[in-house]
């Protein structure tokens, strides 16, 4: 019956989709890796990694607000008030990044030196083109999945990757492939992505009129979700921005391959994440929720058991498609790996203390631990142990949250 509910289905359809986004994604990176120096790609991954993180922190919980009001209205079939809150959504967001970006225009000269390791303000310029892009991409596939429409949010999503596929491999075909045509390629992406989301999702919600009140509700509800929003995009992105810092091009390109691996087992868990959230977020029964919390922890075991697979499988694979030259990168993939099995364990848990729970603030408090823990590990284990000082940080975070979420729960459902 688990196999053949509508949340598997769903899932199913939203986890092949981000496979084959996560599959395009792998191959734009195995094209430009290819392509680049392992220092270019280093400072690609350094780029790429700094627009990650503006994302998210111009996102301060807003999608998960947005996923669940949005979802609420729907349920109740009030249209109006669902479309206020999606242009409400946006807008917040174009705004914070604007912000952000003048921030980085301004301080050029030393966040291209220190921060993205190049002595060309251009990967300035491009890390706000990118953070743009990027923004109305996660906006539009967050949008759809809020009303449940997981075909569509998937198109979005292929979208980017076909498109910037197709348009670094060109590149690379005709031997014109170069650093900044990389970042061309990818911002080609973002708004074939944007274009084709705002066609799925139609232009209606931009006509809805918004007040102060709409806002407000918007980022109360996203308060503590913001709080480790800004907190894990910090401490998520800390490991390939300090090792830049203080490793150089060469190891942060390594880890970055590593990185890229390991994100398959991201796309599982945000897929699987991304199903639960509207669902959990319209459930109004708590003996209704703790069942799904149940199917979904026994859901989460086939995702565990793909990634330790994937962890014996990843030496040949990286040598036959990645070269020689980036085989230090194997063994880090594979504790990369190791790392985020307790983070699968948190994935319920954690969506149901937000979704359900309505309680994000005790994930608000776990991200100020989290934060001060990554940073500390890293700053002291990067210079002995180089990438693999990220790793021990994410190892000993991902078991705190496990154990700490799980706590949470089970006091809340079971006692």
């Amino acid at each position: 019956m688990l196999a053949k509910s509508q949340s598997a289905k769903d899932t199913y359809v939203l986890f092949g989709g981000n496979v084959l986004g996560a599959f395009t994604g792998f191959v734009f990176t195995l094209i430009i890796a290819r392509g680049l120096s392992v220092g270019d790609f280093g400072v690609f991954s350094a780029v790429n990694n700094l627009v990650a993180m503006i994302v998210a922190l111009a996102d301060i919980g807003i999608s998960a607000a947005l996923v669940t009001f949005v979802a609420n209205f729907q349920a109740k079939n009030d249209t109006k008030n669902a479309h206020r809150y999606l242009k409400a959504s946006l807008i917040s967001k174009v705004v914070i990044v604007a912000f952000i970006s003048l921030g980085l225009l301004a301080f050029a000269p030393w966040v291209s030196k220190r921060l993205l390791i190049s002595d060309s303000y251009t990967v300035v310029y491009w890390t706000v083109v990118l953070s743009f892009g990027l923004l109305l991409w996660g906006y539009f596939s967050t949008a759809l999945q809020a009303y449940r429409r997981f075909i569509a949010s998937v198109s979005v999503d292929m979208i980017i990757g076909i498109t910037r596929v197709v348009a670094v491999g060109a590149l690379f075909l005709i031997g014109a492939l170069s650093l900044n045509n990389s970042f061309a390629a990818f911002t080609l992406g973002t708004i074939a992505a944007a274009l084709v989301g705002l066609i799925l999702l139609g232009t209606s919600f931009l006509k809805a009129d918004t007040n102060k009140q709409i806002y407000s509700r918007l980022l109360k509800f996203s308060g503590w979700v913001g709080v480790n929003r800004i907190f894990s995009a910090i401490s998520g992105r800390l490991d390939v921005q300090m090792l830049a810092v203080f490793a150089g091009a060469e190891i942060t390109g390594q880890y970055s391959i590593a990185q890229r691996l390991a994100l398959f087992v991201s796309v599982l868990v945000s897929s699987f994440s991304g199903v639960m959230a509207p669902r959990l977020a319209s459930f109004d029964n708590k003996e209704k929720e703790k069942k799904y919390i149940v199917k979904a922890t026994l859901a989460t075991l086939p995702i565990i058991a793909g990634v330790i697979v994937w962890i014996f499988i990843a030496g040949p694979f990286v040598k036959l498609l990645f070269g020689s030259k980036y085989l230090p990168a194997v063994p880090i993939f594979q504790m990369f790996a190791w790392s985020l099995i307790p983070f699968i364990f948190a994935t319920t848990p954690v969506t149901a203390i937000i979704y359900s729970m309505r309680k994000p603030i005790y994930i608000g408090y776990f991200s100020f631990f989290q934060l001060a823990a990554i940073f500390t590990i890293n700053f002291f284990l990067i210079s002995k142990i180089g990438p693999y000082g990220p790793l021990v940080a994410y190892f000993v975070t991902n078991t705190s949250l496990a154990l700490y979420s799980w706590f949470i729960v089970y006091r809340y459902y079971w006692r």
